[in-house]
């Protein structure tokens, strides 16, 4: 009986090791890393006038991106990083997009504010865009508040032939 017991265990085993992947394998992947910075000064407002001065309004940044061509669009992938101390060996590190970020800040007067920053991105054929925004607004009732410079890494994953 012991036997009969050891070799249904034994069968068991090994069937469960022979199974069939449910993924494709492949081999040579082509990636692309893009640093980009978008300085303090390139942040772009989506406020045009005054009238939509509530209508929650974000900063962006639009670059170039002459390496999403139509196939990497159509068959391949791009994700996005926001970068924060990259030439730190201790504090370096990425967050991939959408990133969200509560934050809590002292004020002069001793009390707190809390708010959450939002990074995100698009893009299309030849461009890419980064976007920034605060959940307080803070923005909209001072026009005098921007975005800091900040680091991104574009990875682009090429379709293979």
């Amino acid at each position: 009986m012991k036997k009969i017991l050891f070799l249904l265990c034994m069968t068991c085993v090994l069937v469960a090791c022979v199974s069939n992947p449910t993924y494709i394998e492949q081999e040579g992947a082509t990636l692309k890393t893009i640093q980009v910075t978008v300085k303090a000064n390139e942040w772009s407002y989506t406020q045009q006038g005054t009238a939509d001065q509530f209508n929650n309004n974000y900063f962006y940044a639009v670059v170039d991106m002459p390496e999403i061509t139509k196939e990497v669009f159509n068959y391949g992938e791009v994700k996005a990083y926001a970068v924060f101390d990259r030439n730190s060996l201790t504090y370096a590190r990425k967050h991939l997009l959408p990133y969200v970020l509560h934050v809590e800040e002292p004020t002069n007067t001793g009390e707190w504010l809390y708010f959450t920053e939002t990074y995100d991105f698009t893009y299309g054929i030849g461009w890419a865009e980064f976007n920034f925004r605060t959940s307080d607004f803070a923005y909209e009732d001072n026009v005098n508040i921007n975005p800091p410079a900040m680091d991104f890494d574009i990875v682009i994953t090429y379709p293979q032939d």
